[in-house]
C-alpha cells in the first residue's frame, strides 16, 4: 500500500474513531462525568470538539496534497494522545483510568499509522 493510501485510509478511519467518541460523549454526558470525576458541560464540550475534529479530518482525507494534513494530524495526534494519559492519572476511579489510558493507547496507534505512511 502507498503512504499516500495508507494515510488517506487513516484519516478517514481516524475521522469515523472520533465521530463516534464524539457521539458518545455528548450521549452519555451524565455517567461518564460521574466516571472521570469531569463537569458535564466540559463532557459536553469535548464531545462536541470531537465531533468538529472529525469532520475536519475528513475534510483533510480529500485534500490534493496529502503529506502535510497527515503530518499535522500525526502531531496532533501525539500531543493529545499525552495530554489524555496525563488526565488518567488525574481521574478518582479506576474504571475512568483505565478508559482514559485506553483511548490515549488507540490515538498513539493512529499518529504510529500517519507517521508510517509518511515514511513510505
Amino acid at each position: 500500500m502507498t503512504g499516500e493510501t495508507l494515510g488517506r485510509r487513516l484519516l478517514r478511519l481516524d475521522a469515523a474513531y472520533c465521530a463516534a467518541a464524539g457521539l458518545i460523549a455528548v450521549a452519555a454526558v451524565a455517567p461518564l462525568s460521574e466516571l472521570l470525576a469531569a463537569p458535564q458541560a466540559l463532557l459536553a464540550v469535548a464531545g462536541a470538539a470531537a465531533l468538529a475534529w472529525a469532520f475536519l479530518l475528513h475534510r483533510l482525507a480529500r485534500r490534493t496534497d496529502w503529506r502535510a494534513p497527515v503530518a499535522v494530524v500525526a502531531t496532533v495526534n501525539l500531543l493529545a494522545a499525552a495530554a489524555i494519559a496525563a488526565l488518567a492519572f488525574a481521574t478518582p476511579q479506576l474504571a475512568g483510568r483505565l478508559l482514559l489510558v485506553a483511548v490515549a493507547i488507540e490515538v498513539a496507534a493512529f499518529a504510529a499509522g500517519q507517521l508510517t505512511a509518511l515514511r513510505r
